[in-house]
C-alpha cells in the first residue's frame, strides 16, 4: 500500500484525536459499516433461493452445481485469506494495516454481488462461468477483505471500555439493525411480496439497491477509523518492537501457547461451526414445517419479531451490566437462559404460542454473546503481544489458523440441507413432512444450540482475562516506552 493513491492526502482518515471520541464511534462502527451489513445479509439470504427459483441452476447444470460452486468459493475463500494475510502483513500504509483493504473489499463485493444475480443471456457455459467469477470475486476476494474489519476492535484503541463499547456499535449495526430489521423485511416481508413467484427483474432491483447504497457508506466507514495501535509503530508496520524473522509455523505454535487465546479460537471455532450447520433457512423451514406459517397467518413475522425483540431490549441493559460483573460472568449467565430456551422449545413442540416464548428466551440468552463477547474475545490478542511481542491481527499466522477453522466449521456447510434431503423434505407437503424431517429441525434448532451454549459456559469458566489484562497491557506499555527512549 506504499506510493499508492491511499498515500494522497486525500485518503487520510478524518480522525485526528489520540482518544476514540463518540463521533468515531457512531459514523465509524454503527453507521459506516450498514451498508455493506445489509448487503451481506441480502446476499446470504437470496442467493440460494435465486439460484434454485429464479436462475435454476441445479436443474440447468446438473443436481450438486450449487454444493460444487459453494465448495469451490470455500476452497478459493481460505487461499485468498493467506494471500491477503501476506499483503497485510508486509503492508507499510500510513493509512494502517487494514483499513484500505476493508475499502476495497466493500467495493469489490457492492459490484460483484449485483453481477451475482445480473446474469445475461449467454450460453450456458458463458453462464455457469459468470456465475463462478462472481461469486468467488464476492465470497473469496471481497468479503475475505472486509472481514478484516473485525481486527479494528483491537487496533482501535488499547483503553478496554472503549473496545467493549464499539465492539457493541458494530454488533448494535449487525445485529439488531441488520439482523433484526433487514432480515425481516427481506425474508418476511418482501421475500413474500415481490420475490417468490415473481420475475428476476425485482430481485435484480432490490439487490441493486443494496449495492448502490453500500458504496457512500464504505467511504464513512474507511474515513471515520483509525488504527492507533498499529501507528503506534515508528515505521508503520503492525509489529511494535518485534522486528524478529519467526518462521508462521512457530508463530502459529506461538498463538496456541497462549492460553486465553487459544480458549477464545475455541469459543469462535464452535461459532462457526453452529452456524454453518444452521444454514440460512432454519428459520423458514421450521416456520413451515413445524408451526404451518404461510403468507396469510404471517407465522413466519412473528416468530422472526421473536428473534429481534430480545436483541432490541439487551442493547439497553447488556453493556453496563457486563461492565459490572465482567463480560465472562454475563456471558456465561446468559448462555445458561438460551440453554432453558432451547430446552423449552423442545418440551413445547409445535404449539405456536409457547414455541415463540421459547425462541424468545433462547434468543435473549444469545445478547451477551451477540453484543459484548467479541470484545473479550479479540483482546486475548493482547495476551499474544505480552507473550511474544508482536500483534496477530492481519497475519499469516493468523490467517492460518482462520483457515483450519474455516476447514473444520466448513464441514458443517450443506449438512443441514443435506439432512432434509436424506430424511426426504418435499416442500410442497409443508407440514406433512415425515417423522425423520421433522425430528432433524427439531435438533438442529434446538438440540445443537443446547451444546454450544455448554461449550462456551465451561470455556469461559477459565478464561479470567479481562482480570489479567490491565497488568498485561501496562507492562506492553512500559516495554513500548523503554523502546522508544532508546
Amino acid at each position: 500500500m506504499s506510493n499508492n493513491i491511499f498515500e494522497k492526502k486525500i485518503m487520510d482518515s478524518k480522525i485526528v484525536t489520540e482518544k476514540m471520541t463518540i463521533k468515531e464511534k457512531i459514523l465509524g462502527y454503527i453507521i459506516g459499516p450498514l451498508g455493506m451489513l445489509s448487503l451481506q445479509a441480502v446476499v446470504n439470504q437470496l442467493a440460494e433461493l435465486y439460484y434454485t427459483e429464479v436462475f435454476y441452476i441445479d436443474n440447468i447444470f446438473g443436481v450438486g452445481t450449487y454444493l460444487a460452486m459453494s465448495w469451490v468459493t470455500k476452497i478459493v475463500s481460505m487461499l485468498a485469506g493467506l494471500w491477503i494475510a501476506r499483503l497485510v502483513e508486509k503492508n507499510q500504509s500510513s493509512q494502517g494495516k487494514v483499513r484500505p483493504f476493508i475499502l476495497i473489499g466493500e467495493l469489490i463485493c457492492a459490484i460483484s454481488a449485483f453481477f451475482m444475480f445480473e446474469i445475461p443471456e449467454i450460453s450456458n457455459t458463458g453462464k455457469i462461468i459468470w456465475v463462478y467469477f462472481f461469486n468467488i470475486l464476492y465470497n473469496g476476494i471481497g468479503i475475505t477483505m472486509f472481514l478484516l474489519r473485525k481486527n479494528m476492535i483491537t487496533l482501535a484503541t488499547r483503553d478496554q471500555n472503549d473496545r467493549n463499547q464499539i465492539n457493541l456499535f458494530d454488533r448494535v449495526s449487525s445485529f439488531m439493525i441488520v439482523g433484526t430489521a433487514v432480515t425481516m423485511v427481506v425474508g418476511s416481508v418482501l421475500y413474500y411480496t415481490m420475490l417468490h413467484g415473481y420475475p428476476k427483474e425485482n430481485w435484480i432491483l432490490l439487490i441493486g439497491i443494496f449495492c448502490i447504497v453500500t458504496v457512500p457508506l464504505s467511504f464513512i466507514n474507511y474515513y471515520y477509523t483509525k488504527e492507533r495501535v498499529t501507528l503506534e509503530a515508528d515505521e508503520v508496520e503492525g509489529a511494535i518492537y518485534n522486528k524478529e524473522n519467526v518462521s508462521i509455523l512457530a508463530r502459529i505454535k506461538q498463538l496456541f501457547s497462549c492460553k486465553y487465546w487459544t480458549i477464545a479460537f475455541i469459543i469462535t471455532l464452535v461459532s462457526q461451526c453452529v452456524s454453518n450447520l444452521q444454514g440460512y433457512n432454519l428459520n423458514t423451514n421450521f416456520c413451515t414445517v413445524i408451526l404451518g406459517a404461510n403468507a396469510e397467518n404471517n407465522y413466519n413475522l412473528f416468530y422472526t419479531i421473536a428473534s429481534g425483540v430480545p436483541l432490541g431490549i439487551g442493547i439497553l441493559f447488556i453493556y453496563p451490566l457486563s461492565k459490572k460483573i465482567t463480560i465472562r460472568k454475563a456471558t456465561i449467565i446468559f448462555n445458561l437462559i438460551s440453554f432453558v430456551g432451547c430446552s423449552l422449545g423442545l418440551i413445547v413442540k409445535s404449539d405456536f404460542v409457547l414455541a415463540v416464548i421459547s425462541f424468545f428466551i433462547h434468543n435473549l440468552g444469545t445478547i451477551a454473546t451477540v453484543y459484548v463477547l467479541d470484545a473479550l474475545l479479540l483482546s486475548s490478542n493482547d495476551e499474544v503481544e505480552y507473550k511474544y511481542n508482536f500483534r496477530p491481527e492481519g497475519t499469516v499466522a493468523l490467517a492460518v489458523t482462520t483457515a483450519i477453522a474455516t476447514i473444520i466449521s466448513g464441514v458443517f456447510s450443506g449438512v443441514y440441507e443435506t439432512g432434509l434431503s436424506y430424511f426426504g423434505y418435499n416442500a410442497s407437503l409443508g407440514v406433512n413432512q415425515g417423522t425423520g424431517v421433522i425430528n432433524w429441525i427439531y435438533f438442529i434448532r434446538y438440540v445443537v444450540p443446547m451444546i454450544q451454549d455448554v461449550v462456551v459456559i465451561i470455556a469461559l469458566y477459565f478464561m479470567n482475562l479481562e482480570e489479567k489484562l490491565p497488568a498485561m497491557q501496562k507492562e506492553v506499555l512500559e516495554r513500548k516506552n523503554i523502546h522508544e527512549s532508546k
